[in-house]
């Protein structure tokens, strides 16, 4: 495996939906964030891609009461050397790069929207790959 450096030229929102019920029992010990986020990347002309994507929906039961739908792309420039792998990197360094944008957003976006803010938690990225390597 070729080993490369890497640096950040650019971070940017390519989607952002959020959608609310109009009435929201925030007292509730029902209401539950689910989070499911994915990361894709791509190589074009000497620049790795990498579009980190998370959808956050507040459930009662299992009726939505708020979602979050964001997409943020990463550009790249990989350099001539260093210590870690461009998949590695695309994987676990880059998500992790970009991802405080997405939590930023995602608490920004519930206060304007009148609800308790949501604030993500850090994300173990290599963690993460590891468990989706090894699913089936």
């Amino acid at each position: 495996m070729e080993k490369k450096n890497y640096k950040l030229l650019s971070i940017t929102l390519i989607n952002s939906e959020f959608n609310r019920a109009s009435n929201i029992n925030f007292e509730s010990e029902e209401l539950k964030n689910h989070v499911d986020i994915d990361v894709e990347d791509s190589i074009v002309d000497d620049k790795l891609i990498i579009a980190l994507s998370l959808t956050v929906e507040g459930k009662i039961d299992k009726e939505v009461q708020y979602r979050f739908f964001n997409k943020f792309v990463g550009l790249f420039e990989i350099g001539d050397t260093n210590d870690l792998p461009v998949d590695k990197f695309s994987k676990a360094n880059g998500p992790a790069i970009i991802f405080p944008f997405i939590r930023e957003h995602v608490a920004t976006t519930s206060l304007k929207a009148n609800i308790s803010p949501i604030l993500l938690p850090p994300i173990n990225f290599i963690k993460l790959s590891q468990e989706k390597k090894a699913e089936p």
